[in-house]
């Protein structure tokens, strides 16, 4: 009974100290500030999450910002980091219990800037390291930088810094107002002062930090609705665009629409606080009109028998300030601003040819013309079989006495026969006339037709064209009557 009563007398205090425990070493900090895209990787996770407004950051956790986004922690102790674009940052430890209070954090890349509380007991103890340096610090505010060599830049701005190289030796103490550099392997320079007043103004207490526009709209809509403008302040900050008052949240959040017209749009954003300013400039081109060409010499399909073909005429853009790049089958032969002409001799090949016309604007706009020419340059080819001698002699009798006609007004009928080729590339055949007489030759090509001719010498002109407009005449062939 005694044993049963020390057992229950034990469990509870026992339970409340390991519960005590957990509750001790579990410490996180809070995202205080967050501007733009940034990661949270869990300890022990492989997958990133986005970092929330408010949301913890636990022992073990990193964090990763992108370009144009900052993240701010506040630790347990208000101590305030601030991780700075394009860093990756860990919080390797966050321990506060009866073994000590320890934060250890590490900037693998990038930049930030810290605010720690002062120490107040021994037990405390604060250290940033980089791949190349350790930073042992004692309520002090400071920035490190680590660029791409793994090269660490401590600066301080108040209080005092212990800097060690974690391959090289030696170790140096850095006041207010002082830097080292630690480069990968080698001890730390001797500290050096350098100037603040940039820096304040760097880390002033206003923030105006906007997300990016696109560079170009072609959506119609947006002349009407303007164009959405998204972003961060501090808290109770006002915010103008070209002097107009912009919408704020009490968190600082930015929301509203810029107008929009049509070409270039800028604006100058500026935020006020407490007689502070700051501003940015944000611009974007509004481009919902596609280029417009206008033919002086037209491309109009066509069957053509010459090799050079020229196409020439004007490009007009009605958005102000747009550029236009005209190409004919991919090669460019005008760049023009808004108005301008273009002229171009293309050499043609024999068959079909693919014109291709494109205008481009600087908004990837796009007006596109497609023609086929089909050039023949070769002649259509004429044989006569019938009569096959080109000076064809006929005699031909005088008629009988009671039928008496004048030798000059008698007339005689000729059949000529014959085919016509029209060679590859073949427009097809257009007219064949066989002195001014019109001829239709059959699928095959061959043909035949009955002329008039009369007593004496009768010359046969013989003329062939394609639809290319290529043409061939036979002159030489005499038929002679007697």
């Amino acid at each position: 009974m005694l044993l049963h009563k020390v057992k229950n007398g034990l469990v509870l205090p026992i339970l409340l100290f390991l519960v005590l425990q957990v509750m001790a070493q579990e410490q996180t900090a809070r995202v205080k500030f967050l501007i733009g895209d940034a990661d949270l990787l869990p300890n022990g996770k492989t997958t990133w999450n986005k970092i929330a407004l408010n949301g913890q950051v636990r022992q073990g956790d990193r964090i990763r910002t992108r370009l144009a986004s900052r993240v701010e922690l506040e630790m347990p102790d208000k101590s305030v980091i601030r991780v700075n674009e394009n860093s990756i940052f860990d919080v390797s430890k966050l321990i506060n219990d009866a073994s000590g209070d320890e934060m250890n954090f590490t900037l693998w890349a990038g930049n930030m800037w810290a605010r720690f509380s002062k120490a107040v007991n021994t037990r405390q103890s604060r250290k940033v390291e980089s791949p190349s340096a350790v930073v042992a610090i004692r309520g002090t505010e400071l920035e490190m930088v680590v660029n791409e060599q793994q090269t660490t830049t401590v600066r301080v701005f108040e209080g005092r810094v212990a800097v060690t190289s974690k391959l090289g030796q030696g170790e140096v103490l850095v006041e207010s107002s002082q830097e080292t550099e630690v480069r990968s392997g080698e001890n730390p320079t001797q500290p050096r002062k350098f100037e603040t007043q940039e820096q304040n103004r760097q880390q002033s207490a206003l923030i105006l930090q906007l997300n990016p526009l696109q560079r170009h709209y072609t959506d119609q809509s947006v002349i009407g609705r303007g164009i959405e403008l998204t972003g961060q302040t501090s808290p109770g900050a006002k915010v103008t665009a070209d002097g107009v008052q912009l919408a704020v949240a009490a968190n600082g959040n930015i929301r509203d629409f810029l107008p929009a017209r049509e070409g270039l749009n800028e604006f100058t954003v500026v935020a006020e606080l407490n007689g502070e300013t700051t501003q940015n400039r944000v611009g974007f081109f509004v481009n919902t009109q596609e280029p417009q060409i206008r033919f002086s010499t037209p491309l109009v399909a066509g069957i053509l028998n010459r090799r050079d073909y020229s196409l020439s005429g004007a490009i007009f853009d009605p958005t102000p300030q747009d550029k236009v790049r005209v190409f004919i089958n991919g090669e460019i032969v005008a760049d023009v601003e808004g108005r301008g002409s273009f002229n171009r001799t293309i050499i043609l090949n024999e068959g079909k040819n693919t014109i291709q016309l494109r205008a481009v604007d600087r908004s990837e706009n796009v007006v596109e013309k497609s023609e086929v020419l089909f050039l023949d340059t070769v002649k259509p080819i004429i044989t006569i079989t019938q009569p096959a001698n080109p000076n064809f002699l006929r005699n031909e009798p005088p008629s009988p006495p009671d039928k008496f006609i004048n030798l000059k007004d008698q007339r005689f009928t000729q059949e000529i026969r014959g085919i016509i080729i029209d060679p590859e590339p073949s427009s097809g055949l257009k007219s064949i006339l066989i002195n001014g007489q019109p001829v239709k030759p059959r699928t095959d090509g061959s043909f035949e037709a009955d002329i008039q001719l009369v007593r004496g010498e009768n010359r046969i002109l013989i003329q062939a064209e394609d639809l290319a407009g290529n043409i061939v005449r036979e002159t030489n062939r005499v038929i002679t009557i007697r």
